[in-house]
């Protein structure tokens, strides 16, 4: 595969596992709306720059990483499972310890800045403890044809552009809607995805014993 095709395939790939509605895809909508498109977007951010490092290393190891996560289904599902649920659980936690109805910052924040690192921290983090999403992109390395760096590094590329811009404007989108509701709404919004991920993480636990498909798509519960 040339450089120009691998590129377009890196493209291809990347958004079609960004695009997965999962757990992430939820803590990122709702860290947006409650906290402003600011944070959103880094939070976008960081699970584009996972994505990049997944990528590589999937294109670097290349099918040995397919076959030695397929040989580890059960534990990936388990891990990706409990990686979830105590990031749903922390986020509860500090939902009920903080009482009060979430406010996302002001355009003039001066912490906003900040808010905005430990979100992108947050999401690098999330992402790089989920096995499933390296798993897909170690899947679809295996079956590719990459020659040379620069074919590699051309598919490496156009998924964090990929990515990149799914997220953002994910991330953007949810944030400008976050605008127009009260706290005690956005507060809700905040709970109801914690849930979620949680149901989404006790999914994973009970199928663990199943078959794990790799594949990029709604299956990898990303």
């Amino acid at each position: 595969m040339d450089p120009t095709a691998a590129l377009l395939t890196g493209l291809t790939v990347g958004l079609v596992i960004a695009m997965q509605v999962g757990a992430v895809s939820l803590l990122l909508v709702e860290a947006a709306v409650v906290s402003g498109a600011r944070a959103g977007v880094a939070a976008g951010i960081g699970v584009a720059t996972a994505d990049l490092a997944f990528a590589a290393i999937a294109v670097a190891a290349g099918g040995a990483a397919g076959a030695k996560l397929a040989s580890h289904e059960h534990e990936i599902r388990l891990i990706a499972a409990f990686a979830l649920a105590a990031v749903a659980i922390a986020g509860l936690v500090g939902l009920i310890r903080s009482g009060a109805p979430a406010h996302g910052p002001t355009p003039h924040d001066p912490a906003r800045d900040a808010s905005a690192a430990a979100h992108y921290a947050r999401f690098l983090a999330i992402t790089a403890a989920n096995p499933l999403t390296i798993a897909s992109f170690a899947a679809v390395a295996a079956a590719l044809s990459l020659e040379g760096s620069a074919s590699a590094i051309a598919f490496v590329a156009g998924v964090a552009l990929a990515s990149t811009a799914w997220h953002v404007a994910l991330t953007l989108a949810a944030g400008y809607a976050g605008r127009w509701l009260t706290p005690s709404v956005r507060r809700g919004l905040a709970i109801g995805g914690r849930i979620g991920v949680l149901a989404i993480a006790a999914g994973l636990a009970l199928g663990a014993g199943d078959d794990l498909d790799v594949h990029p798509g709604p299956g990898t519960g990303r």
